[in-house]
């Protein structure tokens, strides 16, 4: 894959990104690998003195139109970030992980000359994730087109307790007092799904995990539906629905919530050397 353009995606916020983006933009150079970032990302590495880097115009989901895949570079956090991108634009995206756990970014920084030599011969596969949004059926109501992790609906901060009720396909399955309930996919089940005591799911699977947050009773337990179910959730009172821990919308009163799968489904590339239990076992490790 000669003539290779990359969408760099990096943190500037973490402390070895500059570094790592210095030795990065050269040696994709002396490959015959073009580096590209979005504007602004583009004008922070030319100020200091990373290059060469081609300006990918504005927005992200634009410039990865333009590029073959994209790279992110930070912790899961950049890589979530990065999958929505990658998925509006139907390109793969792998991530280098400048963060602690970094279950996502299959590279780690000491490895990036080895993982640049396969991306550019093509030497690698690209695996399928499954994603999932949130429609809210109120009027005016902005729903959650997207999540790689989960959706997470939490009480009002001045609530005591909410009240939920949820419904598979149209049937009822449960109604339950809790502080909130998460929505997670298999990418996602080592995330705050399994803070709050969900199982680990392959992430290569299709299904929707719905773990309650503090229930007010011993007897309710996470639920595994399969990605072609239609779930919705009520309440009787005002809710905060948050996706990936980033995008968060009010939902009013009343108003239904339905959980399904996305129609954006990022690619994530993959090396087929560290498979996701053997990642697994070594993160969960190293968390202690």
């Amino acid at each position: 894959m000669t003539g290779l353009r990359i969408l760099l995606m990096p943190n500037f916020t973490k402390p070895r990104t500059c570094e790592l983006l210095r030795e990065l933009c050269r040696r994709m150079a002396e490959l015959g690998m073009t580096a590209v970032a979005p504007s602004a990302d583009a004008a922070a590495m030319a100020a200091a003195g990373i290059g060469p880097v081609e300006d990918g115009g504005e927005g992200a989901e634009a410039a990865a139109a333009g590029c073959d895949l994209l790279l992110s570079i930070g912790g899961d956090g950049t890589m979530i970030h990065s999958a929505c991108c990658a998925a509006q634009a139907d390109r793969p995206v792998v991530g280098v992980n400048l963060g602690r756990l970094g279950f996502l970014a299959q590279i780690e920084a000491e490895e990036l000359e080895k993982y640049l030599l396969r991306l550019r011969s093509g030497d690698f596969t690209r695996e399928r994730r499954y994603a999932i949004q949130a429609r809210l059926l109120g009027k005016g109501c902005q729903g959650l087109p997207f999540a790689i992790n989960d959706i997470v609906f939490t009480k009002a901060p001045d609530q005591n307790l909410a009240d939920f009720e949820i419904l598979c396909n149209g049937r009822l399955v449960d109604r339950y007092g809790a502080d909130g309930v998460i929505f997670s996919t298999p990418t996602g089940s080592t995330a705050y799904a399994l803070s709050a005591g969900g199982p680990v799911m392959d992430p290569t699977l299709q299904t929707i995990t719905m773990i309650p947050i503090c229930p007010h009773s011993i007897a309710i337990r996470p639920i595994v539906f399969g990605g072609d179910k239609t779930i919705t959730l009520r309440s009787g009172g005002e809710l905060q629905a948050v996706a990936d821990g980033a995008r968060r919308v009010t939902v009013p009163a009343g108003t239904a919530a339905v959980i399904g799968g996305s129609p954006l489904s990022p690619e994530f590339i993959s090396f087929g050397e560290n498979e996701f239990f053997e990642i697994l076992t070594a993160k969960i490790k190293q968390r202690g």
